[in-house]
């Protein structure tokens, strides 16, 4: 049948997800988010839950989305209202993309989200935070920069 791969997809070169209504294969490719379900959790015994693979992963795997509260503040400067000022849970990622009010967006992972917010720190990640867009709308995705067996912590560097 064929795939969509990262240096050769359109979509990819626009900044986009494949999705059923824009790829030539029906979003049936490595170019389109899911969620794997072979990542579990565990009990690091350092520093809380962290996330493992059951399987094998590659360079380029997309394990799934980081998906919590999103919220927009204006650029944080001094003697901006305190309440404008971002608060970090330890959950938090800071998009590059702003929002449609150029105001910057935050996507806080600490009271909802996916297996993704408890992947681990790492300053030897094996994983990466990866904005993309598909098509309106910006989402952030966890994508493997190394090849791990089965049984390794995936970590990212944050």
């Amino acid at each position: 049948m064929g795939d969509c791969f990262w240096d050769s997809c359109s979509n990819v070169a626009s900044a986009s997800f494949c999705t059923q209504k824009y790829c030539n294969l029906g979003a049936r490719c490595s170019n389109a988010p899911r969620m794997l379900s072979t990542l579990q959790l565990f009990e690091t015994g350092r520093v809380g839950l962290g996330v493992y693979t059951t399987t094998d992963l590659d360079v380029g795997d997309v394990l799934g989305e980081y998906c919590g509260e999103l919220t927009e503040f204006p650029a944080v400067v001094e003697g901006q209202p305190p309440l404008a000022v971002k608060q970090n849970s330890g959950y938090t990622l800071l998009y590059n993309a702003k929002s449609v009010n150029k105001n910057f967006v935050y996507v806080d992972a600490l009271k909802c989200g996916s297996i993704a917010r408890f992947i681990s720190h790492s300053c030897d990640p094996n994983a990466a935070f990866v904005e993309q867009q598909t098509r309106s709308r910006v989402r952030v995705f966890v994508k493997m920069i190394k090849n791990v067996k089965a049984g390794a912590q995936v970590t990212v560097h944050y």
